[in-house]
């Protein structure tokens, strides 16, 4: 006969067991009230971590999927944090060129699998061209331009890249406020901060744990949680960032301009925007390395029209040592002819639109004579 301690401890497990069985079908009925009322979920893990040069990088080695009502792809990570699945060494092979990539989502490739990138395409039209190049994908989700240039010029540098291209998108602008790595003091640009990880330690433990991975790639209800709170984050963020610099006697957040050049908040974004990559390009100048900006614009499903927030006034594209490819006028004329955008997700870029983008970028390139002519290659 079990003695009273026994007796006492077996109450307890019994206690715990039924707590997690409740909790269990909780969290199952919560699943299943997501799924009926709302829908399918974007579940689109981004594993990104706390890197060794004070940035953040794609979890190195790792592998997950993203979900939604629009596809499934598998996505794998190099040992250098790179959509890859082989993994790159410093040195560059004798004879061969190479290109770097960077920007957020978009150019990573979310919602494309990894050889329908515009990384992939790009690489592609080249070789076929008799070039020998490769093209290292180093996009990470939610990077901002700031973050872009001190990853190029604390990292990527030492891969000795002949060409860099940087995709600028519309978040861009709100993005180089929150990683707040850099203000204006004046029109000069000054550091801000020396490093940049989203919730530090925390982030990290949340991005490598398994459970919250397995949780991120299956669960709606997590995944609507999760989105709801990184929204909302990113906002405040934004906001806080916004507050300790000088934007005049009006503040962002009382704002009631309705066009956004007439909007003091805007303006000093575009104005950080153009102040980082024009030292983006003054570094890609005194390293050798062809600069190539690649402004992607937003879609709206709605109105079934382009928005471009490329920040023109500030940032002048007509430079030695730079090609901008404006994607807005490459796109449009395929608008109601092709999907160029997944609608029923993040409205990312579908397969069709990275390729029109790759062929460009591969044009652009060829244009600035980066790639000497190669055989049979008539650069058309």
């Amino acid at each position: 006969m079990p003695t009273p301690p026994l007796r006492k401890r077996f109450r307890w497990l019994k206690r715990l067991g039924l707590l997690a069985a409740s909790m269990l079908v909780a969290l199952l009925v919560l699943e299943l009230g997501v799924d009926l009322a709302i829908g399918e979920q974007v579940k689109f893990p981004r594993n990104v971590v706390g890197a060794p040069w004070g940035l953040r990088y794609n979890l190195p080695d790792s592998t997950y999927r993203h979900k939604s009502a629009d596809v499934t792809v598998w996505f794998r990570i190099n040992g250098q944090g790179m959509r890859a699945d082989r993994d790159f060494a410093y040195a560059k092979p004798q004879g061969r060129r190479r290109i770097v990539t960077v920007g957020d989502s978009f150019t990573i490739g979310y919602e494309v699998a990894a050889e329908n990138t515009f990384s992939a395409v790009l690489e592609r039209e080249l070789r076929q061209r008799g070039h020998d190049v490769e093209v290292l994908n180093a996009g990470v989700s939610g990077y901002s331009n700031a973050e872009c240039l001190l990853y190029l010029e604390r990292e990527l540098h030492k891969y000795s890249p002949d060409a860099v291209v940087l995709s600028f998108y519309v978040n861009d602008l709100s993005d180089n406020i929150r990683s707040n790595l850099f203000r204006l003091a004046g029109e000069r640009l000054v550091v801000a901060n020396a490093d940049y990880v989203p919730l530090g330690p925390l982030g990290d433990w949340l991005n490598r744990s398994r459970i919250v991975n397995f949780l991120n790639e299956r669960s709606d209800a997590f995944a609507l949680l999760k989105e709801q709170i990184t929204a909302f984050l990113k906002r405040d963020l934004v906001q806080e960032n916004l507050r300790n610099v000088a934007l005049g006697e009006q503040t962002p957040a009382t704002s009631s301009t309705s066009r956004p050049d007439q909007d003091p908040e805007f303006a000093y974004q575009s104005r950080l925007s153009g102040a980082i990559l024009q030292r983006l390009l003054a570094w890609c100048r005194e390293h050798g390395v062809h600069l190539v900006i690649q402004s992607i614009p937003g879609w709206s499903p709605v109105t079934r029209k382009f928005s471009d927030v490329f920040p023109h006034p500030h940032f002048a594209t007509q430079q030695p040592g730079l090609s901008f490819v404006a994607m807005q006028p490459l796109l449009e004329p395929h608008v109601g002819q092709e999907l160029l955008y997944y609608e029923n997700s993040h409205l990312h870029w579908t397969p069709f639109a990275h390729a029109v983008s790759g062929r460009a970028l591969a044009q652009a390139l060829l244009t600035a004579g980066v790639f000497p002519a190669a055989a049979g290659d008539s650069g058309k």
